[in-house]
């Protein structure tokens, strides 16, 4: 049986108890549904899955300005929040994010044909093909429908109304891209959670950009 972990804390990272603040890059080329996932010098999610490297994840939904969707416990004014949208410079887990060690930048890989999610009698073969820009829009309109929903990291994978970060990435692309499931493991049932190193390892994703903090970088 699967016993969620006890949560004393909201915020899955720190965001003001680190001295230095880097300014981040961004990718030229980004694109809507993008993904990014981060690494932090502490994070509570680490404590929970001690064998977990990736701490946070958001995705893209706009690009100019630069916005994502984030589900990281608060908002970038300190009160506490469920899934956010926000420019990436304001963002809590991204640009005002104290303490942050590594981001990447990941491209879904679509699988091809590109079919839309349709009703579990329709067959696959029968689903409506799709082009890749819509694929994006729809992943971004899904996680722009989750915003102001709850904050709760001990949600599964089937859970559709409340979210950590990982989670509504992968719900935005699992419920709107027939099998686009960014998880480590081929079977979708490979376990309860969805982390962010899932999503970094999964066979559907790729990275085009990485940064990592390096001693000699300007704090912004």
């Amino acid at each position: 049986m699967y016993v969620p972990p006890k949560i004393n804390a909201i915020l899955m990272f720190p965001t003001g108890d680190q001295n230095r603040h880097i300014k981040l890059p961004k990718p030229e080329d980004v694109r809507i549904g993008d993904i990014l996932v981060a690494k932090y010098n502490s994070s509570r999610w680490v404590r929970w899955l001690p064998w977990e490297n990736w701490h946070h994840a958001a995705l893209v939904v706009k690009t100019n300005p630069l916005t994502i969707i984030e589900a990281a416990g608060e908002n970038s004014e300190g009160q506490l929040a469920g899934p956010t949208e926000v420019e990436f410079g304001k963002s809590v887990g991204f640009g005002k994010a104290k303490g942050i060690k590594e981001v990447r930048w990941l491209r879904p890989i679509f699988p091809n044909p590109l079919r839309e999610v349709d009703s579990w009698l329709v067959q696959r073969s029968k689903r409506k093909i799709i082009a890749e820009s819509e694929a994006r829009k729809r992943v971004a309109e899904y996680a722009k429908k989750q915003v102001g929903e709850s904050y709760a990291p001990a949600s599964t994978k089937w859970n559709e109304n409340s979210w950590y970060c990982s989670l509504l990435v992968y719900k935005s692309y699992s419920r709107t891209v027939t099998g686009m499931y960014l998880e480590t493991y081929d079977d979708v049932r490979a376990g309860f959670l969805v982390t962010p190193e899932d999503l970094l390892n999964s066979k559907r994703t790729k990275v085009y950009f990485s940064w990592k903090y390096e001693n000699n970088q300007i704090e912004a």
